[in-house]
């Protein structure tokens, strides 16, 4: 994410009147865009999910409904959800990368722990990163 730090991220969602101008835009000036609250899905991306462009004269386009859009190289689409339970169509699913976040409840002990080992014990803590870094 670090290569996304000095873009202007647009936020968006489904639900945003101005989401077909956030997309359009996006695409065409090749911001990242965030679309937030992906609990359900608009059929308005598959002709970007499936990368349904042409190219013409020098030009890549994307077609939008009945509009044709000129595509940034650049540009990138995060899709997002707070819901933990949400489930996602097979064919969606075949055409993004997912990265999960949800934080479990071993995760947040291991991080805790970590973080202890390191303020009350470095010693310990480096020894157990050198044991981690040769498996």
């Amino acid at each position: 994410m670090n290569e996304y730090k000095d873009k202007k991220i647009t936020k968006t969602s489904f639900l945003d009147d101005a989401f077909r101008k956030n997309l359009e835009s996006a695409l065409r000036f090749g911001n990242p865009l965030l679309v937030q609250d992906v609990e359900s899905y608009d059929p308005i991306l598959n002709p970007v999910l499936n990368r349904e462009v042409k190219k013409t004269g020098g030009r890549v386009l994307i077609t939008l409904g009945d509009q044709e859009i000129d595509l940034s190289p650049s540009f990138t689409i995060f899709l997002s959800t707070r819901d933990p339970s949400v489930e996602f169509p097979p064919d969606l699913c075949s055409r993004v990368t997912f990265v999960n976040f949800t934080v479990t409840r071993s995760s947040l002990q291991s991080q805790c722990l970590n973080r202890v080992l390191k303020s009350e014990r470095p010693d310990v803590d480096e020894k157990r990163s050198d044991l981690l870094k040769l498996q």
